[in-house]
């Protein structure tokens, strides 16, 4: 070998070593840094002629173990789903308390149910019935306040979507811009190491807002794809786009009123299932509406067999005016069996008339029955239709209006259940009973009005007693009826079954509380997982302070070797030279 080539070849060794020593320190210095992973120089004999020429770089590379990578960011998905399941389930808690809350909506029913067994048992006591109505407002707010902020939550899970997505078009656009730039730096022969950590940190960012999937080109750039294939990055930077809703309602869903999430143009809201962002939109269409189901169909139960029963009744004095709650027209056919027996009683419940009654099968149409008994009501009362409601009035203002539905049938109803003339609870059921529920204003506003007893189907004659104070016959079945099990439709994440009011109510608090027990203890395990997961890539791909000095004492051995040939070499030129 020629002085020559020895000196070339210590040369390239110097500037091989001092690279190796620019990685190292860099190493060191960022040992602590998040997302940086270890460099390694990878180190190349060359050779010409057969002679070893020295020694260069091939090029730097990362240490990283890209199946920890992925398990990491697959895991951190469903940390992220997990993490929105926790928030929203212990909301929900918040909102319906514990099965031994005494502030508990199966607590309030319980306590209705109990307020109309103490009016059963003492009927003429006025401080009791005002403790029904007090016990009757509560559970209708309740059920009010529930329902409302349900769609509160979904609106918070939708907005939250919106945020998500703001967040998942920022990461995406610095991940397109690391791949022009790591495409261009690799084209020329450029490092790209730092620059795909920081693409990787990215990518890892987006990993917990949405379920991703990557492969790289031989152009070192990365596509980004969504579980179902569908490619999320390929390029330049996508545009996903939500406009959230001002505020949610049952009927406001999606597809229809609430927005897609649209992947440059495309509906992609379907393909989201994974990370938080699925999470957000699973509470916001299944999760939420299922439990607002839920509600609407105990609100629904409760509703219907309590009027069921109320409209069976009379209060004491007897109502002067019974309006009805369903909207009817004069035209609207009147399928229906059974007698009535309507009666017109003064303020003491003695008949002023003989009762009425009608069968009702020889009507074809609400307004053939409605004329009839007005007829039939001569001149101690009216019977009409107004603003679509049927009204019923006792002529005498101290007059009042009773009725026995006995085995009356319109589409299954009683007849006063059917027209609603005598409801204890009011509101719309085509909309969400739950959430715009409540007592009867006018029985709100004077508890006497509440249905206790019936009126006696043997009284016949004017004078006869029709409505005793005493009677205690109809209230004792609205007490009965919260003993008794009855048929609930499937709704939500519950069953169809047949069980009582207050079950019913335990069974939504008990799923409620085991799946908000179930996400957090998931979230618990999966955030441990993820912990093992990361120490693992990160023992693996991390800095280690002890290696790298290590490794900074060879190559400081290395450097000194390497400039004692310099310095022998150099000496031996300078003698050749002399002789020369």
């Amino acid at each position: 070998m020629s002085l020559g080539l020895a000196l070339n070849s210590a040369l390239t060794g110097i500037h091989t070593v001092q690279s190796s020593l620019q990685v190292t320190s860099n190493n060191i210095a960022n040992a602590n840094t998040e997302g940086f992973t270890r460099k390694k120089v990878a180190p190349i004999s060359l050779v010409v002629a057969g002679l070893g020429t020295g020694v260069s770089i091939s090029g730097i590379s990362r240490q990283v173990n890209e199946s920890l990578i992925r398990d990491m960011r697959a895991q951190l998905a469903g940390i992220g789903a997990l993490r929105v399941d926790d928030a929203f389930y212990t909301r929900m808690q918040d909102l319906f308390g514990s099965l031994e809350s005494g502030t508990s909506l199966t607590a309030s029913v319980g306590d209705l149910a109990s307020a109309f067994e103490a009016l059963a048992a003492f009927p003429e006591d006025n401080s009791l019935r005002q403790q029904v109505v007090g016990d009757a407002l509560k559970l209708t707010r309740q059920f009010n306040n529930t329902a409302r902020d349900v769609q509160v939550m979904r609106t918070d899970a939708d907005q939250g979507i919106s945020e998500s997505i703001t967040i998942i078009n920022t990461q995406l656009a610095q991940i397109s811009e690391l791949n022009t730039q790591i495409a261009r730096d690799r084209a020329g022969g450029q490092p790209t190491v730092n620059l795909e950590d920081k693409r990787d940190t990215a990518i890892t960012k987006l990993a917990e807002f949405i379920d991703i999937g990557t492969f790289s080109k031989p152009s070192g750039e990365l596509v980004v794809m969504l579980k179902t294939g569908r490619v999320l990055l390929d390029g330049g930077p996508p545009t996903l786009v939500h406009t959230p809703a001002a505020a949610l309602d049952v009927s406001v869903t999606y597809p229809g009123g609430i927005g897609p999430i649209d992947l440059n143009g495309v509906d992609i809201t379907s393909e989201l299932t994974g990370g938080s962002i699925g999470a957000q939109i699973r509470m916001r269409d299944t999760t939420l509406p299922g439990l607002a189901s839920e509600l609407n169909t105990l609100a629904n139960g409760i509703f219907t067999e309590i009027n069921r029963i109320h409209n069976d009744g009379v209060a004491f004095p007897p109502p002067n005016t019974l309006t009805g709650t369903r909207t009817v027209a004069a035209g609207d056919a009147f399928s229906a069996t059974g007698t009535t027996n309507i009666a017109v009683t003064n303020a003491a419940g003695d008949l002023v008339a003989a009762p009425i009654a009608l069968n009702l099968a020889a009507y074809a149409t609400v307004g053939a029955f409605v004329t009839a008994l007005n007829g039939a009501l001569g001149a101690n009362g009216t019977a009409s239709i107004v603003g679509g409601n049927v009204v019923i009035d006792a002529t005498v203002a101290t007059n009042g209006i009773a009725i026995n539905e006995n085995d009356t049938s319109v589409g299954g109803d009683g007849v006063s259940h059917y027209f609603g003339l005598n409801d204890f609870f009011t509101g719309d059921p085509t909309v969400s009973l739950s959430r715009n529920m409540t007592v009867r204003s006018d029985i709100a506003a004077n508890p006497d009005l509440i249905s206790r007893g019936e009126l006696n189907p043997a009284a016949a004659l004017v004078g006869d007693t029709a409505v005793t104070s005493g009677d205690n016959k109809v209230v004792q079945r609205l007490a009965n009826q919260f003993g008794q099990s009855i048929a609930f439709s499937a709704s939500g994440s519950l069953a169809a079954t047949t069980t009582t009011f207050s079950d019913y109510g335990a069974q939504i608090l008990s799923v409620n509380a085991t799946q908000a027990a179930a996400a957090g203890d998931s979230l618990g395990f999966n955030e441990t997982l993820f912990e093992d997961i990361r120490f693992r890539a990160e023992s693996d791909s991390g800095v280690s302070i002890d290696e790298e000095m290590a490794n900074l004492i060879t190559l400081q051995n290395s450097y000194a070797a390497i400039a004692r040939v310099v310095s022998v070499t150099s000496d031996m030129m300078d003698i050749l030279n002399q002789l020369g």
